[in-house]
């Protein structure tokens, strides 16, 4: 579908993306409101927002919006708000919506999106990701609905950062449903997070890396030069 990444030890681990098949056990957690930390000074988190006009020609783009906002970030992690996730210790951190900004934009010939969020202050991200490597299944249940998550890790994306990581996750309802499968890419510097993301729910459909890369650099250096 798309270009390769340029980054060849990256893109040996890409290509091999297997999704992992461990059924994790244990207690469930529903997944609730946001966290609250302590606010950050200095530029307004708006302004470290990476530009629409900036994706790609073929992602005409928007910034999101209140509870859009909230959507989106409920997307990248894969877990939808209300879920009762197994086992517990699976579930994403409480979604920071109120201290976050993204935009978004569609591929209309794909059903493809590309996602940018920035959240500050934010947590630390390696914690995010350790998680991440401990949970390579997990279960969700919304609405009566339950979803098996799988979860691939990917060597760090190479950018300018404090920390990085990389992950691939499929969504799959145990009933009938799309699958929903995302791609990616976080990075943190200070206290700032700042996450691009490549969707796709319906039939299979092989990530969009050269965009989502390129857009992900672009975002990592509107962070690191305004803030």
């Amino acid at each position: 579908m798309t270009a390769m990444i340029n980054t060849r030890t990256w893109w040996v681990y890409g290509c091999a993306l297997v999704m992992a098949s461990t059924v994790l056990t244990g207690c469930s957690r529903m997944v609730v409101g946001s966290a609250r930390l302590a606010d950050s000074a200095a530029v307004p988190i708006d302004a470290l927002l990476i530009e629409p006009a900036r994706f790609p020609a073929q992602y005409p783009a928007a910034v999101l919006e209140g509870t859009a906002v909230y959507r989106a970030l409920n997307d990248i992690d894969g877990v939808a708000p209300g879920s009762v996730v197994t086992p517990s210790d699976c579930a994403p951190p409480p979604t920071a919506s109120h201290r976050s900004v993204a935009a978004e934009g569609i591929d209309s010939a794909t059903a493809s999106s590309l996602i940018v969020a920035v959240t500050r202050p934010a947590p630390d991200l390696r914690e995010r990701a350790e998680q991440l490597r401990r949970c390579a299944s997990f279960t969700t249940v919304q609405h009566g609905v339950t979803s098996e998550v799988t979860v691939t890790m990917l060597p760090e994306p190479p950018v300018d950062a404090d920390d990085s990581f990389a992950v691939d996750q499929t969504v799959t309802p145990q009933s009938a449903g799309p699958v929903r499968r995302t791609l990616t890419f976080a990075a943190q510097i200070g206290d700032t997070r700042v996450s691009a993301t490549w969707l796709h729910q319906g039939d299979p459909e092989d990530p969009d890396t050269a965009s989502l890369h390129t857009l992900f650099n672009d975002a990592v250096l509107k962070v690191r030069r305004s803030a």
